[in-house]
């Protein structure tokens, strides 16, 4: 299944905050649109609605920008996505007619919850240690 490119924005933009949480840096919205190619003013009304989500906070100014208002540990993708995409797949409301109707609707059910358990277990600290796993030099003999 594919999500919007919102969540995926969103993630990258939580993911470069997540980075500088032990620095207490403020990350501004301009210098997370350069860096990671997303369309500033997309990326701002992004930030906004993470913001009043609580899942980060700004302060404006010359040195303003966004910071997590949690720790990375604390704040798992399923948390930002729910955010950014509130609604679920439109699937029937379970009334189904027939049994062929059933199976598949049922099929529909268990892909979304695996997909919500699966996204209730991955922190942004577990993406940080991704990030410097894939990061780290390989050696071949």
């Amino acid at each position: 299944m594919q999500l919007p490119i919102k969540a995926h924005y969103a993630t990258v933009a939580m993911l470069a905050l997540a980075k500088e949480f032990n620095a207490g840096d403020l990350v501004s919205a301009k210098s997370i649109s350069i860096e990671y190619g997303i369309p500033n003013q997309f990326l701002v009304q992004i930030l906004q609605q993470l913001r009043s989500a609580g899942l980060v906070s700004s302060s404006r100014g010359p040195n303003g920008g966004f910071k997590l208002d949690k720790p990375p540990h604390c704040i798992v993708i399923a948390d930002i996505l729910d955010v950014i995409c509130p609604t679920s797949p439109n699937l029937p409301d379970g009334t189904c007619s027939n049994l062929l109707n059933e199976v598949v609707h049922d099929v529909w059910r268990s892909l979304e919850t695996l997909q919500q358990d699966f996204l209730k277990g991955q922190t942004l600290d577990d993406l940080l240690l991704r990030m410097q796993n894939s990061a780290q030099p390989m050696f071949f003999i």
